[in-house]
């Protein structure tokens, strides 16, 4: 009997035979998907695209988190010196000309920030972008794999029904080597086709899997970076907030001081005019500062002497009060200041304006040598407070409110930046300022070279 003949006597055999011949193929095709064999060769293909693709989305999730660390850090920072300008404004412990530097340099930082946040926003919706891409591939592999599981499914109902005797069932039913071997090219074209269709599955198999990790590694990325983003965003228009306060804050100010400046001047004009109250004003800047200066000279060198003030000053001096300087140290043109030397009017420490009752601050640490009102001035007096760094070197704050705070009386230690006084009009004064003065041995010099 022939192959041909075979197959047709086949159709007749019994039903037990077709169900044997659909159970062993589904064994056969369990073997092929579910059994662990030799991995399918590594080729350019959807599966090591899926695999380079992982590889590249963790570089690019670990650059983004660095990214964000970055931004976090950055607004940080900016967020502390915000806040710091604000408290100096709202205490005017920073100079006008300084605290509009600091404002501009806030300006350009806030500016860089908003730059990168802008970028890694950017980042964030291409991101999003690129997960709808992976999830289309996903889809579209998934749509592939069922297509090609079908056509393998159906192969195998179209062997059944067309009685298409697998391979090893020929071989068992066979009635002799001759007629076994010469069915095998026709079963092995079968056979051949669909073990490389179960490949192809389970090829797939493989790629849909790296591709499912790909879209779950790339959306727990996007959702977490779209969280991020949305909270810098918020505390980035907070900060823009605060500068803008801060800087309101500032023009305030300088509006205030040159409304006060503009009073001083015409009360010195004022004062040009009153020969009798020119000359006791000129007394109190000159003989009177002389006069107390002398005194005090004199009582730190007795109290360096008791080791109650030290011998040398090693640090530096800092600006006790915020504001606008309106007189420097030196030769000046304001008439109600003393002739010193070749100069007809000469101003003997540095004037700061600010707001009235904007506290004052020691320059450094120290004793308290001095507080109250300048014997020596003619009526108003000036009430000041002095303080001695060592026996050389001692710091004068005058026209202050006549009250000593806690803290400031004389043999009292003092630490740099405590509060000393609030700044006011007291003696012959113009206006609301702070005369700061630095006397180092005897002799009255600028605060400026000290600090």
């Amino acid at each position: 009997m022939t192959a041909s003949n075979d197959r047709r006597a086949y159709g007749r055999r019994p039903h037990r035979w077709r169900l044997f011949q659909l159970l062993l193929g589904a064994a056969l095709l369990a073997s092929t998907l579910l059994l662990p064999g030799p991995p399918a060769p590594v080729k350019a293909d959807a599966l090591s695209d899926a695999i380079a693709e992982q590889q590249c989305l963790a570089k690019e999730i670990a650059d983004q988190k660095a990214q964000l660390a970055k931004l976090t850090s950055q607004e940080g920072s900016l967020r502390s010196q915000i806040s710091t300008t604000q408290q100096n404004l709202a205490g005017v412990r920073t100079s006008i000309d300084e605290a509009q530097a600091e404002m501009d340099a806030l300006q350009i930082r806030m500016a860089g920030v908003q730059a990168q946040y802008d970028s890694l926003a950017s980042e964030q919706v291409l991101f999003a972008t690129r997960l709808a891409q992976l999830t289309s591939q996903q889809n579209a592999k998934q749509a592939q794999l069922d297509t090609r599981q079908q056509i393998l499914a159906s192969r195998l109902v179209a062997a059944y029904q067309t009685d298409q005797t697998p391979l090893l069932q020929q071989l068992l039913t066979a009635h002799s080597l001759t007629e076994a071997l010469s069915d095998v090219s026709y079963y092995g074209d079968l056979a051949q086709a669909d073990k490389a269709l179960a490949d192809e599955i389970q090829h797939d198999q493989q790629t849909l899997a790296e591709l499912r990790q790909n879209v779950q590694l790339a959306s727990n990325a996007n959702a977490q970076l779209k969280t991020e983003v949305g909270l810098q965003g918020q505390e980035l228009s907070s900060e823009q907030s605060q500068l803008t306060a801060a800087q309101a804050q500032l023009t305030a100010l300088k509006a205030q001081l040159q409304a006060q400046l503009a009073q001083e001047q015409a009360a010195e004009s004022k004062l040009a005019g009153n020969k009798a109250a020119l000359a006791a004003a000129i007394r109190s800047n000159g003989q009177a500062l002389d006069q107390l200066g002398t005194r005090i000279d004199g009582l730190v060198k007795d109290e360096g002497g008791q080791g109650k003030i030290p011998s040398q000053f090693s640090g530096t001096l800092k600006w006790p009060m915020g504001g606008i300087v309106t007189q420097e140290f030196g030769c000046t043109g304001v008439v109600s200041e003393p002739r010193v030397g070749s100069c007809a009017h000469f101003h003997q420490g540095i004037d700061i304006a600010a707001p009235c009752l904007t506290p004052v601050h020691a320059a450094g640490a120290g004793v308290v040598v001095f507080a109250g009102y300048n014997p020596y001035d003619a009526p108003p007096r000036a009430w000041l407070v002095i303080i001695a760094h060592s026996t050389s070197m001692v710091t004068w704050y005058a026209h202050m409110t006549a009250r000593a705070p806690a803290g400031i009386y004389v043999g009292a230690p003092v630490a740099a930046g405590q509060l000393v006084g609030t700044e006011n009009t007291t003696g012959h004064s113009s206006g609301c300022h702070l005369h700061w003065g630095v006397r180092v041995n005897g002799t009255f010099m600028n605060p400026r070279l000290f600090l």
